[in-house]
C-alpha cells in the first residue's frame, strides 16, 4: 500500500481530524504518512531519517529537550514528504534548526514544514492576535501552548502577529539571517553594536535583555535614527543571539512607504526627462 500524498499540511491534518494543538501526535502523523519515529540517544546529530522506497524511520535524540524532538521528527518528516523516492539518509544537527531559516535548500524547507505542522495557521494565529506584545514573554506562553522551540515559535509569531516585528539571528560574525513582517520588508538589520542589547548578550555579560532602542541601533537607514524599536534579545545555541524588534508606533514604517512611493516618483521623472 502506498503512503498518503497530501498537498500541504492542512490536507494532511484535515485528513487526521486535527482541530486542536494538543492533538498534534506526531507519532500519529507520522504513520499516516508511513514513516515511524524512534526515541533514542544520539551522537552527532539531533535527528536523521533512513527512507527505503515507500517507508521510512526517523531516530530522533531522546536526550534532547521535548520540543526539540518535536521539532526535530517534524524536520524529518518534512524531508520525507518533499523528498520522498530520494531520501536515503538525511542526518541533522542543531545549526540546522537555528541557522536554515532564509537560505533556498531542503533543510530551510524541511524547517517550514515542520513549523507549518507543528503551529498550523489556524491555530496559532487567533491564538498569537490575543497578545498585544512581541517579545519573547509571548513567545514562551504560546510555545508552552504548541510544544515548540522558541525559535521556531517566535518565527512564526513574527510571521502571523497582526503587529510589527522582526526576528533577528545575530553572531559574532554578524547577522546569520532574519525573518521579516511584509510591512518591515524594505529593511535588513545590520550587525548589532554597542548600541543594542544583542550586543551585551553576544558579549556574554547577559542571557537576556530588553528594552527600547533607536532603530539606527539595527538599520542604516535615512529615517532611522528618528525612531524606536522594542528589542528583546535572548542567548540562543552556540553563540547565537536572537532579538525580536518590534515597532510600538508604526510612524516610522509609514514614513517608510513614504519614502519608497517618493524615490520611486523622482525615479520616474528622471526617466521621462
Amino acid at each position: 500500500m502506498s503512503a498518503p500524498v497530501f498537498s500541504s499540511v492542512d490536507a494532511l491534518l484535515e485528513d487526521l481530524g486535527i482541530a486542536e494543538p494538543d492533538e498534534l501526535d506526531l507519532t500519529v502523523i507520522a504513520q499516516h504518512c508511513r514513516a515511524t519515529i524512534l526515541y533514542k540517544p544520539l551522537e552527532g546529530c539531533a535527528a536523521r531519517i533512513t527512507g527505503n522506497e515507500d517507508r521510512a524511520i526517523i531516530t530522533v535524540d531522546s536526550n534532547s529537550r521535548v520540543e526539540r524532538q518535536r521539532f526535530s521528527a517534524a524536520h524529518e518528516l518534512g524531508h520525507w514528504m518533499f523528498d520522498r523516492g530520494k531520501v536515503s539518509l538525511f542526518s541533522c544537527d542543531e545549526n540546522v534548526f537555528l541557522k536554515e531559516w532564509s537560505n533556498n535548500n531542503p533543510e530551510t524547507r524541511a524547517n517550514r514544514y515542520a513549523s507549518d505542522l507543528l503551529m498550523p495557521a489556524a491555530m496559532f494565529k487567533p491564538r498569537a492576535a490575543t497578545f498585544e506584545r512581541v517579545d519573547f514573554t509571548t513567545v514562551k506562553v504560546l510555545a508552552k501552548v504548541f510544544t515548540t522551540s522558541l525559535t521556531a515559535t517566535a518565527i512564526r509569531l513574527v510571521e502571523h502577529s497582526s503587529l510589527p516585528a522582526m526576528l533577528v539571528c545575530s553572531s559574532a560574525d554578524g547577522v546569520e539571517w532574519a525573518v521579516r513582517r511584509e510591512g518591515t520588508k524594505p529593511l535588513w538589520p545590520k550587525k548589532p553594536g554597542p548600541e543594542t542589547y544583542a550586543y551585551d548578550v553576544l558579549d556574554g555579560r547577559e542571557d537576556e535583555a530588553l528594552g527600547d532602542v533607536f532603530a539606527s541601533a539595527w538599520f542604516d537607514h535615512s529615517i532611522a535614527d528618528r525612531h524606536q524599536v522594542h528589542e528583546h534579545s535572548i542567548r540562543a545555541y552556540e553563540g547565537l543571539v536572537l532579538s525580536l524588534l518590534w515597532w510600538r508606533n508604526e510612524t516610522m514604517l509609514i514614513e517608510l512607504d513614504d519614502y519608497a512611493e517618493e524615490r520611486a516618483a523622482r525615479r520616474s521623472d528622471s526617466w521621462r526627462r
